[in-house]
């Protein structure tokens, strides 16, 4: 069984979003590595030693905070085969995973694109892969009012590197002098609180979660179970209803994905960029989940970092049509522009 121990960061990090109160000196540990061991500390997908049970009760809310929907998340795990069950009344979706088989059945609801969201936080609360390869991460300590917190940034390269903020690449805040994850910040706009952690098979994982975009708090999650367990075979069988989906993201090009297009805000110009004549184009590298939903951002080149941070705004508000592949919704890999003149 886990043990928890609970704390909370919530009413420091809420409202703070990406804004600090002041920067305090650079750590001179090489920030790559003590990341690298804090991702194996506290992320439950790594756990392997044992067959698993995890159930989450959550509560996701539309973009602007408002429209409460609860449910529930259930993962069972086991080597290389795993079940994911998420039921938000009578919406039920089930994901049978084998290796890198997918199988699904059930709801394509949106209420699914946070639930996914919530769970994939609690497996691996630190980086992907792509957002460590050629990132520079930096290391700075930040205070969120009366709490100090060494956060690591996966800087690319950029003009006016100095003048990031904290967040426009993937960040991650951890317990001064620990490799504890306590929050994670991207986009610019998005928010992830650790306010609970608890010690389960030598790691350290999340037992309390809120997400926030834009400062809108979007979701809540509490561990109310995880421990060992005895598998059945029979739990990770597929049945003939399922369809069959695919673990990695296809590549599609910017061009094509356009035209699937439902919903797109239009970014701010921002008054310093127009007053300082800066044009040009933001390329941002996008995946778009099956629900056509943007979760994933980051910023590929920019002529200016508040274009950057306007055009992340306005693109984490698309929507897609789902994307077909072989009569399947898929996970999209692609590239989307977004273009600023003056005129």
């Amino acid at each position: 069984m886990m043990q928890l121990s609970s704390f909370s960061l919530r009413a420091i990090l809420f409202a703070a979003s990406i804004a600090v109160s002041s920067t305090l000196f650079a750590q001179q540990e090489d920030p790559a590595a003590r990341l690298d061991r804090a991702t194996a500390l506290t992320a439950l997908g790594s756990v392997d030693q044992k067959p698993w049970h995890l159930k989450l009760d959550v509560t996701v809310y539309d973009d602007a905070g408002k429209n409460p929907s609860a449910g529930s998340i259930e993962m069972w795990k086991s080597g290389e085969d795993s079940r994911q069950v998420f039921t938000f009344g009578t919406a039920v979706l089930t994901r049978i995973q084998h290796g890198r088989e997918i199988y699904r059945e059930g709801t394509t609801d949106p209420v699914s694109y946070r639930a996914t969201e919530i769970l994939e936080q609690i497996l691996h609360p630190g980086p992907v892969p792509e957002d460590q390869t050629s990132s520079k991460p930096t290391m700075q300590v930040h205070k969120f009012g009366k709490i100090a917190l060494d956060c690591i940034m996966l800087s690319q390269s950029v003009k006016d590197e100095d003048k990031l903020p904290l967040g426009l690449y993937p960040t991650f805040c951890l317990n001064q002098g620990t490799d504890i994850i306590r929050s994670s910040y991207n986009f610019g706009s998005r928010t992830v609180i650790l306010n609970g952690l608890g010690a389960f098979l030598d790691h350290k994982v999340a037992t309390q979660m809120d997400i926030l975009s834009n400062s809108s708090l979007v979701a809540t999650a509490k561990v109310t179970a995880l421990s060992t367990y005895a598998p059945d075979p029979a739990q990770f069988a597929t049945t003939p209803e399922m369809q069959h989906a695919y673990a990695d993201a296809a590549r599609v090009s910017g061009g094509v994905i356009a035209g699937n297009i439902l919903t797109k805000a239009q970014p701010v110009y921002p008054d310093s960029a127009r007053q300082n004549h800066v044009t040009g184009t933001v390329v941002l590298h996008a995946l778009i989940g099956r629900d056509g939903h943007v979760y994933a951002l980051r910023p590929i080149s920019s002529p200016d970092p508040d274009l950057t941070i306007s055009a992340i705004a306005a693109v984490r508000q698309w929507r897609y049509k789902p994307y077909l592949l072989n009569g399947v919704p898929t996970e999209i890999d692609t590239t989307i522009m977004v273009n600023y003149n003056i005129n």
